[in-house]
């Protein structure tokens, strides 16, 4: 388990959008699951035009690279 600060504010709309009977890990861990980052939408793009196959995998560790070289 670990704590995590937020402001008042994010909180109270986190709040607002949380069902009573979810989990903060549920709810949590429902949000990432629509949440795919805009870098990843364009690599998956431009290797399907190319015919490769693309894996949620492969994709995370394209981003990883490019973020560790700072683009």
């Amino acid at each position: 388990m670990t704590s995590s600060s937020v402001h008042a504010d994010v909180l109270h709309r986190l709040q607002d959008r949380k069902s009573g009977s979810k989990t903060w890990d549920e709810f949590l861990l429902d949000l990432l699951e629509d949440y795919d980052p805009p870098e990843w939408i364009a690599e998956m793009d431009r290797r399907r035009r190319r015919g490769r196959d693309v894996t949620r995998l492969s994709i995370e560790r394209t981003h990883a690279e490019l973020k560790r070289q700072g683009r």
